[in-house]
């Protein structure tokens, strides 16, 4: 009997202590499905995710067509580009082959010398200078006499003048020494990109009277 109360005794101590600690366990963690577990590398460590950006989601397919126009689209305009180079071909101005001038046409008198000068105009290849003069002296009265005295024409460049101005020696592209009645047919030089500069001079014999010259002279090119 007083071993059955002691069994009974100690079973019912067993329950209670057992009750007793089994309100103290915290209950298990439990895990949600939709909780994401982090991703570890080969060394263990927590791997660090990047999140996609817009350009990583979505991927557009753009044609050769489209991409043409869009790179005409973006080009600068007209205005904003750099200006073209200018090149001397640009500057060329037209042609006057063909044509023909007026160089002098009148009569005029002088006692040392009388100079007159004319202008070829750019791009003249071939002009050719044609005319005639004729000289007379001048008597009282201005009455011309039927003496005809001679004088001395020269065809001059303006390198050619300006040595004459300034005192150096006489050059010319073509001279007569002494003539009363001539005619003149020469080439004047090409005139390349510019206009040239001619001079024709008549001169006068050192201590002759005044000179009357009835001139015409063309030129064509």
């Amino acid at each position: 009997m007083r071993a059955a109360l002691s069994l009974l005794a100690i079973g019912g101590l067993s329950i209670a202590a057992f009750v007793h600690y089994g309100n103290h366990i915290p209950p298990p963690k439990q895990l949600s499905i939709f909780q994401q577990s982090k991703e570890t590398d080969s060394e263990g460590k927590e791997a660090e995710t990047t999140p996609l950006s817009a350009s990583d989601k979505t991927v557009t397919m753009v044609s050769p067509l489209e991409q043409l126009m869009q790179g005409a689209k973006t080009d600068k305009p007209a205005e904003d580009r750099a200006p073209r180079n200018v090149v001397p071909s640009d500057l060329i101005a037209p042609s006057p082959v063909g044509t023909s001038g007026v160089i002098l046409h009148k009569t005029f008198s002088f006692a040392t010398a009388a100079t007159f000068s004319f202008l070829i105009p750019a791009h003249a290849a071939t002009p050719q200078l044609h005319g005639r003069y004729r000289s007379s002296i001048r008597r009282a009265g201005n009455q011309s006499s039927e003496e005809a005295p001679d004088i001395a024409f020269l065809l001059m460049n303006e390198e050619q003048y300006a040595d004459v101005l300034s005192g150096q020696s006489v050059d010319a592209l073509f001279a007569v020494d002494a003539s009363h009645d001539q005619e003149i047919d020469f080439g004047l030089p090409a005139s390349q990109n510019h206009p040239a500069k001619f001079y024709l001079v008549f001169r006068n014999r050192p201590g002759e009277g005044n000179k009357i010259v009835q001139a015409d002279f063309t030129v064509d090119f």
